[in-house]
């Protein structure tokens, strides 16, 4: 005999909750139908927000954790040893272990716990595991261009990016990740084109409306990577637009932490990455004559 859930069940929970348990002695009454078993609880923990957890342990219980995506930290509150994994890693924590959890966004936890029993105890956190909660997992980066140390990609996120053109100036933000200079976009999403994606972006980003006039060029080089803090490592797959802003004040959001209207012949001087320096450049060979880089 077999018993299923299906992934569209499962995707749609998500969706809607946090947790999912797919099998266990459960009370409370779950989004799918669940496995009933009193030997363990399995289930998915799904981030779609950075988010913490209050200290606590587990009196009988194991807890067996395995990565689906993301980033997690832990804080073992009895030894002050902190804990963290990411994609693809598996750990286990004994019962009596008293910890607290913070995750960032796009984490996606599977769990089993052994046996399924209601034995969760939460501790109340003193001033520094409360200080340690409420400061943030702060996501960086590192640029790699045709470096043979570079780490191995392990994803392709394809992604738009767009010169606003405003009186003979290109806007520019300040990546919060790692300081450097970056024309704006991000990545795309389901059910857009990369056209809507950098639209949307852009408002997301910074207030502004723009209006996509062209493309500058394509970007897909594999020596070209992005190294993640989470783990990820990021081949490069770029579409860079040009676009023109009737509107010039800006409103950032949580990416960024600075943003110029910068003249076009210094674009060149920030502080750039390889990759972004080689955008800039084929930029203003584009608005010079019109010629795009394929590549």
């Amino acid at each position: 005999m077999f018993s299923t859930i299906a992934s569209d069940e499962i995707r749609q929970a998500l969706e809607q909750v946090s947790r999912q348990y797919l099998a266990g002695n459960l009370s409370r009454p779950q989004a799918v139908a669940h496995y009933d078993t009193s030997d363990l609880e399995i289930g998915i923990t799904s981030y779609s927000d950075d988010a913490c957890e209050q200290p606590h342990f587990h009196t009988r219980a194991t807890e067996y954790q395995y990565m689906l995506s993301g980033w997690t930290q832990y804080l073992d509150v009895d030894t002050g040893e902190e804990h963290e994994f990411r994609s693809g890693d598996f750990y286990v924590i004994e019962p009596g272990t008293t910890y607290a959890q913070r995750s960032k966004r796009g984490t996606q936890i599977l769990f089993i716990k052994v046996p399924s029993t209601n034995d969760k105890n939460v501790v109340t956190p003193g001033p520094d595991v409360e200080a340690w909660l409420t400061s943030a997992l702060t996501t960086t980066r590192v640029d790699y261009s045709h470096d043979p140390d570079a780490p191995a990609a392990n994803s392709i996120v394809p992604a738009a990016a767009v010169a606003i053109e405003h009186e003979g100036h290109i806007l520019m933000l300040q990546r919060r990740d790692s300081g450097n200079w970056t024309l704006p976009g991000g990545t795309l999403e389901f059910g857009e084109s990369l056209a809507e994606c950098v639209v949307r972006e852009l408002q997301e980003e910074t207030g502004l409306d723009v209006q996509v006039s062209g493309i500058v060029g394509t970007y897909t080089d594999p020596d070209v990577r992005i190294a993640y803090s989470d783990g990820e490592v990021r081949q490069e797959f770029t579409v860079v637009f040009h676009g023109v802003s009737e509107g010039r004040e800006v409103s950032l959001d949580s990416e960024s932490t600075g943003f110029q209207w910068v003249r076009k012949e210094k674009l060149l001087d920030l502080r750039l990455a390889d990759s972004q320096r080689r955008r800039l450049a084929d930029l203003l060979r584009y608005l010079a004559d019109g010629t795009q880089r394929i590549a």
